[in-house]
């Protein structure tokens, strides 16, 4: 199996299960790399995929609630405080975790 089309068939399916409308994807650094290498941004905005942000470089807190927000974050200690810390005060509408 080809990893690539493995990998895009993964992604693909995290942002299917969101359902429609205007989306989020919240990332750490790693998986900022694996999303970049699959898709191009304009493949991600075809999906309704509008904002990018990684996890530990968030610039603005300003609530968007009309967002789903994918979360693809590696599952570790610090990703997991992170991750806690937005959800305390969430920024989108909906969060949707996936599993890495």
């Amino acid at each position: 199996m080809d990893v690539l089309k493995g990998v895009k068939f993964y992604i693909n399916r995290m942002i299917e299960d969101c359902g429609l409308g205007m989306k989020a994807l919240l990332m750490d650094k790693e998986t900022t790399s694996i999303i970049s290498v699959v898709f191009s941004q304009s493949e991600m905005l075809s999906k309704e995929v509008y904002l990018f942000e990684r996890m530990d470089r968030r610039t603005s807190v300003e609530p968007m609630k009309y967002l789903k927000c994918i979360v693809f974050v590696r599952p570790t200690e610090e990703n997991i405080e992170l991750l806690q810390k937005e959800l305390r005060n969430p920024k989108y509408g909906q969060y949707h975790l996936c599993e890495y």
